[in-house]
């Protein structure tokens, strides 16, 4: 049931869940714990067969907005769910198993009000596994132009760490990534921060795994879309680029070094 505001909350927290019992506590309370207060959050149950609802009915918290599909739709159609449903002037996205760091809405929600330029900002992340230690560390740049150049040849953009202004575009059976291609054609700027706000969760149960297959047959289809879209860049910046893309590698190589 949708709630009334008189002063819409400034973000819309979007979380989809199904059977996330394992780790949906530890992932809520990291959201609820923000030291940005002024967000709703949208929770949309996929028909969970588990303890899912209870953990969340624990949480007697006032922005708390449940929605329950009447039938399992999958996560593409939860998060639209949301989309339709939010409220705030951002939309952030998480998700059931990863965790989010305190300031995490604080901090991009603060970028994107004092960089207009920016349609959509992710971050850097750290990987962990299903108890928690962390496996890798992936740090991202801050650089709109060149995550658009490199966005042609693959997907570098954390999904669970994106906040972006609320848009009627929604999400497909492409993932993300499609939903990324849509807004650069659109002529909207992308960017990541280079704070490791996400602790990105993987482990044998989690989607990306599970569909792994799948997923990278979609990547290659919008990778070809990307061909027919215009490409800006000229040859002394796919070289900058490139150069800047390999020392930021040689600078990073050792934290994403699996423990």
């Amino acid at each position: 049931m949708n709630k009334p505001y008189f002063n819409p909350p400034k973000i819309s927290v979007i979380l989809p869940i199904y059977n996330g019992e394992k780790f949906l506590e530890e992932s809520l309370k990291s959201i609820l714990n923000q030291t940005f207060k002024d967000f709703e959050l949208i929770i949309i149950d996929d028909k969970s067969k588990d303890k899912s609802l209870d953990i969340v009915k624990i949480h007697k918290d006032k922005r708390i907005t449940l929605i329950k599909n009447k039938e399992n739709k999958g996560s593409i159609e939860s998060y639209n769910e949301g989309l339709k449903n939010a409220k705030g002037k951002y939309i952030a996205i998480c998700t059931q198993d990863d965790l989010f760091h305190p300031k995490r809405l604080e901090i991009e929600f603060d970028y994107l009000e004092k960089n207009p330029h920016i349609f959509l900002v992710g971050t850097s992340a750290t990987y962990i596994n299903e108890g928690g230690k962390e496996t890798r560390r992936f740090q991202k740049y801050d650089d709109y132009k060149m995550l658009a150049w490199r966005l042609r040849k693959s997907n570098g953009i954390i999904f669970s760490s994106i906040m972006f202004r609320k848009t009627s575009l929604l999400f497909d059976g492409h993932y993300e990534y499609n939903f990324y291609y849509k807004l650069l054609k659109q002529g909207k700027n992308l960017t990541n921060l280079p704070f490791f706000l996400v602790k990105y969760r993987v482990h044998e149960g989690a989607e990306s795994i599970y569909d792994q297959k799948n997923q990278e047959k979609l990547v290659m289809e919008v990778i070809e879309k990307f061909k027919d879209l215009k490409d800006s860049t000229n040859i002394l910046e796919k070289v900058f680029y490139s150069a800047k893309l390999f020392f930021h590698y040689i600078r990073t190589m050792k934290e994403k070094k699996i423990i």
